[in-house]
């Protein structure tokens, strides 16, 4: 009988041991990086590595390049600049870079990145190398073919399409057919979520400017557009983006962004405000409400005392845009935007400021960090819930840089000959992979 009592004690105390020692591995998990169990749902915790593409730059050295790198340039500064950055966020050790034309060649770069700008003119024509035009679509498929779920690369070039013939449009029309051949492809092979960021670059000129007949044109110290092209995973470039800022303060020369990307931000952050920039009266629904947002609002009491047409019901709702795959330019202009009905319009979209939200307001949002405002007005007295979109479409200084006829290029020095092809090109093997891609997001606001 006592061997009995022993062993139901030895048992007992072995299995409290295990679900100690199980409680140890599983619940503290995290110390050590391992996992978490957590209602029987397994959460992976600190075991993913930190995102550490490598970096490819890409310089087209054709002929129509020569004039950005006499003298001292901002094509020459930015790509020091972006150098430095990338050299401080990812290390020297992933980073390369290549002169890019009817082939792809390594350059010296055992030396310090921040230096290589500066040597640049001597490795531009390396043994004698001679470059008239380059085929645009065959550099991308060139760095297309080397980019992977860990590689970024980077293209810096004037991108312009080479044609030969009278009928611009036309053959601007197949190349734009080359580019989403090239983009489709590469899909094709990987399944890669591919996202592209497009920036329109300013810059010192002076050299020979080639047309669409490839007649020359001699220009001496203009300002003449470049570009860079950003292509990855959508993964490493949404890591990329956050680092990486080639604005104004950041780069010298940039001008304009505009970025191609796979699927909506379904989480963003978004709460109607109560107190601030609103017309009328109304409360917060408390079945669409927690500690940290307002999502519907009921009890609408419109203005009715306005006598000079002014709004009768507004309210503001903030939002948070900080990882938005699109430049502060394109959202901030309501005409990009979609609402569900005719019942409300985009009355202002403006930046998030501490001193003009009420206070009752900012104790709300102000741990979400929301960046912008949207001030929605009712068009009438039939108000019903409102959702708000933010369309995927091509921002309008791409129609404005765009020239199809550029044999007067000194009266167009701000033009680009046929942008609007190659970019389309590139936005529509985006809507053929993802038709259904169509807002960078969308939030409803409920009424009652």
């Amino acid at each position: 009988m006592k061997n009995v009592f022993f062993i139901v004690v030895v048992t007992v105390i072995i299995a409290i041991a295990t679900v100690i020692l199980f409680s140890q591995c599983s619940g503290g998990g995290r110390r050590g990086g391992g996992t978490t169990v957590e209602n029987e749902n397994v959460q992976i915790a600190d075991t993913l590595p930190p995102i550490n593409p490598v970096i490819n730059i890409y310089i087209e050295n054709s002929g129509s390049m020569d004039g950005y790198v006499k003298g001292n340039t901002e094509f020459k500064n930015a790509i020091q600049g972006l150098l430095v950055l990338l050299k401080f966020y990812y290390g020297q050790e992933k980073i390369n870079i290549y002169f890019i034309n009817t082939k792809i060649r390594r350059t010296d770069t055992q030396t310090d990145l921040a230096t290589f700008a500066t040597r640049i003119n001597a490795l531009w024509r390396l043994g004698g190398e001679k470059i008239g035009s380059t085929e645009l679509n065959d550099v991308f498929k060139m760095i297309l073919e080397k980019t992977d779920r860990e590689t970024i690369s980077v293209l810096f070039s004037d991108c312009i399409y080479s044609i030969n013939g009278k009928d611009a449009e036309g053959l601007l029309l197949n190349q734009k057919n080359l580019t989403q051949d090239a983009f489709l492809s590469r899909w094709r092979q990987d399944s890669l979520r591919l996202a592209t960021t497009i920036v329109k670059m300013n810059s010192k000129f002076d050299g020979i400017y080639y047309d669409k007949d490839n007649r020359k044109t001699t220009l001496y110290g203009v300002l003449r557009p470049y570009y860079i092209c950003i292509i990855g995973n959508r993964d490493v470039m949404i890591d990329f983006n956050a680092k990486i800022h080639l604005e104004k303060e950041k780069i010298e020369g940039f001008e304009n962004k505009y970025i191609l990307s796979t699927g909506a931000s379904d989480n963003m952050y978004y709460s109607v405000l109560i107190s601030t920039d609103n017309v009328g009266r109304f409360k917060p629904n408390r079945k669409d409400m927690t500690s940290e947002y307002i999502h519907g609002i009921y009890d609408v009491k419109m203005n009715n005392r306005s006598r000079d047409g002014s709004s009768k019901f507004t309210f503001a709702v903030a939002v948070d845009l900080k990882n938005m795959d699109a430049e502060e330019d394109y959202y901030m202009n309501p005409v990009n935007y979609v609402l569900g009905d005719n019942n409300f319009r985009i009355k202002e979209i403006k930046r998030v400021e501490k001193n003009h939200i009420h206070p009752s307001d900012w104790l709300k949002i102000n741990a979400a960090d929301p960046t912008h405002l949207i001030v929605l007005e009712a068009t009438g007295a039939a108000i019903s819930n409102v959702k708000v979109s933010l369309k995927k479409q091509m921002p309008q200084w791409i129609e404005q840089t765009n020239i199809i006829d550029d044999r007067d290029i000194r009266n167009n020095l701000n033009k680009t000959f046929g942008i609007k092809y190659l970019i389309e090109g590139i936005a529509e093997a985006y809507q053929i992979i993802y038709p259904d891609d169509k807002f960078f997001f969308e939030f409803e606001i409920k009424i009652n």
